[in-house]
């Protein structure tokens, strides 16, 4: 072979080799099928979560040949405001509030979903898991609640009896409570606050006051307010100060101090070991002061909102959105420890999950009529932020009136109400 067709030979090999290498860099994880492209998203979800979460993306990129960049992070809120302000956004970002939505919405930030997800799969959620928001006049849906979970329970041993719980919540040394939790220590107080206000007064009270129409030192937000400090006592605040809220429930099962109920929503039963041993209770029949008839429920939704419009985008979004995605979820989570709930009506209860405490919870957040989005979530970022502080302030005195901080809370809300661009949502209950 003459030197010139060894050349010719070894540089079709090494062109050949190249197509081979770039083709498989091109696939990714398509299973060697050429990718229509790349959509970022960006989500709390890390650990086990993540994983479970990466799997629905997975399942996406193989059915669609469209590749996804995850990132999960625990702290979206700074992570996303600095790409925004960047000019860098993610594609689609699942954010842990309904306020930040709204937010987000009224700065021109985000991409109305009307025309993104089918009317059908809206419908399925109902308007408290879509909720539409206000800008330049009209009103549209910007978020979906891909992900829920229901608050107004009181988690005990399953091994009590039903009928030892109201006695004991009476006594406020056998309630686990903890205001823990890094940047955002304060806000399982905020939980307890806006439940407290929900089973005394009602929703309508409720609403107006979580969409910003009834002041903070009205006679009725004083009373829940009030009750929460009578029934912790001095003792139990200044516990509730030092303790994290991942560590609070684990005296239900003697692996802390002693306690025997926590007011948390539901995604706290994958930290019980074993989570088998947990039970539930709705709070209306155990808070102080409670109409022990209520049937509302405080819930919290993660909303998968689109910051950057692509046709990638838009099949990502309407697939998170759909009982197919969600179904896989249910499927690749991790034996309950990271178990999601969904409000898709589309989904089952029996493919959540099989376990009966799972499936009550399943059931409760399908009732949307009964449902009430988390107050804080859904207020402006500095009313939330200014009333976990004052949760903190309150807890290190519940001698104290709290008329004071509620009074400092209420000239917040009067500064916020005077700005444009700081939207309220206007409905929170179903």
């Amino acid at each position: 072979m003459s030197a010139a067709a060894r050349s010719r030979n070894v540089t079709a090999a090494g062109l050949s080799l190249w197509l081979i290498v770039l083709a498989v860099v091109g696939a990714g994880d398509l299973g060697g099928r050429q990718s229509r492209g790349t959509v970022s998203v960006l989500a709390t979800w890390t650990g086990d979560e993540g994983d479970a979460f990466r799997y629905v993306l997975d399942d996406f990129s193989r059915s669609h040949r469209i590749h996804v960049d995850y990132q999960g992070t625990t702290a979206l809120r700074e992570v996303l405001s600095s790409e925004v302000d960047a000019g860098t956004p993610p594609d689609i970002a699942v954010l842990p509030s309904s306020g930040e939505l709204a937010a987000y919405a009224a700065a021109g930030r985000l991409t109305p979903l009307d025309g993104v997800v089918p009317a059908r799969q809206r419908a399925a959620y109902g308007r408290l898991w879509t909720p539409r928001v206000r800008v330049g006049g009209a009103a549209r849906t910007y978020g979906v609640a891909i992900k829920a979970d229901l608050k107004s329970i009181v988690w005990y041993d399953a091994r009590r009896r039903p009928g030892e719980l109201p006695a004991l919540a009476a006594d406020g040394r056998h309630w686990c409570v903890g205001m823990g939790g890094d940047a955002t220590s304060g806000w399982p107080g905020t939980d307890w606050i806006e439940d407290l206000l929900l089973q005394q007064q009602g929703e309508d009270v409720y609403q107006r006051w979580a969409t910003g129409r009834l002041a903070w030192d009205d006679p009725r937000m004083v009373r829940a307010w009030k009750s929460w400090g009578s029934l912790l006592g001095a003792a139990g605040a200044k516990r509730a100060l030092v303790t994290d809220f991942r560590e609070a429930g684990r005296g239900l099962f003697g692996a802390g101090p002693p306690c025997a109920l926590e007011h948390q929503g539901s995604f706290i039963r994958g930290g019980y070991h074993p989570p088998s041993r947990a039970d539930f209770a709705f709070s209306a029949k155990l808070l102080p002061d409670a109409d022990r008839r209520s049937t509302a429920r405080e819930v919290s939704g993660d909303f998968a909102a689109m910051f950057g419009d692509s046709p990638q985008a838009r099949e990502l979004m309407g697939y998170l959105a759909s009982d197919t995605a969600q179904r896989a979820w249910a499927k690749h989570s991790d034996n309950g420890r990271t178990r999601p709930f969904f409000a898709n009506r589309l989904v089952p209860a029996d493919v959540q999950s099989h376990d009966p405490v799972d499936r009550r919870i399943a059931d409760a957040l399908r009732d949307s009529g009964s449902l009430c989005l988390d107050a804080s979530d859904a207020m402006p970022t500095r009313m939330r932020l200014a009333f976990q502080r004052a949760v903190l302030e309150y807890l290190s005195d519940t001698r104290a009136n709290p008329t004071r901080l509620l009074r400092s809370l209420e000239r917040v809300r009067d500064g916020i109400r005077g700005e444009s661009g700081r939207p309220w949502l206007s409905t929170v209950c179903g």
